[in-house]
């Protein structure tokens, strides 16, 4: 997934208020006066490195909510040029001046875009298409047609003529168990069993 550098110029949108748009992203930034005038200078800033597709939509929503244009190349491309002078915000008597009629202009500043207002396309890299062959030689065959012919495969004989079936019932499975000799008994000739003892009358 390819990222991109997003850069600021301090161009706004053609119907953005100056004031609004500086006050908004000193705001966003936490940037003094002087810091906001390095950032509408005209030079192009980058702002962000590496960044990828989501989170670049969400820097150009942001900039859009107060008023700001960003400028979204290839991660690695060479920075856009600088912006005409004319083009280029004017300063801001007070950063921390927000018009009342927009008091609540960052809170919303990463929500969507309404419909049509933006697209993903300003971030896609450009591709050149590539031609395609020729391809009016080719044909579909009818259904069920083997696309690859099976190898044939060597046949193999076997030499059965020692191999011979017996009668039905003429043997068990019993004629296959291997005998087991009987186990030798140990002498106990010399072993006899003791009288039990009687125990005594009472009286």
């Amino acid at each position: 997934m390819q990222n991109f550098d997003i850069y600021f110029r301090g161009e706004l949108l053609p119907e953005a208020d100056p004031q609004v748009a500086r006050a908004g992203l000193a705001k966003m930034f936490r940037l003094d006066e002087a810091g906001v005038e390095r950032l509408f200078s005209g030079k192009p800033k980058r702002i962000k490195r590496g960044a990828d597709v989501d989170k670049a939509s969400r820097y150009r929503a942001a900039f859009r909510e107060v008023g700001a244009l960003i400028e979204v190349v290839p991660e690695g491309g060479a920075a856009p040029a600088p912006l005409a002078p004319a083009k280029v915000a004017q300063p801001l008597q007070d950063v921390a001046d927000l018009p009342e009629e927009r008091p609540n202009a960052l809170e919303a500043a990463f929500e969507l875009l309404p419909p049509r207002t933006g697209s993903l396309e300003d971030c896609a890299p450009q591709v050149e298409a590539r031609p395609i062959g020729d391809t009016s030689w080719m044909a579909l065959d009818e259904p069920g047609v083997d696309l690859v012919e099976p190898e044939p495969q060597p046949q193999v004989e076997y030499d059965t003529s020692g191999l011979s079936m017996s009668s039905p019932q003429a043997f068990t499975l019993e004629d296959c168990v291997d005998p087991h000799p009987p186990a030798q008994l140990p002498d106990i000739s010399h072993l006899s069993l003791a009288e039990p003892e009687r125990a005594p009358a009472r009286p």
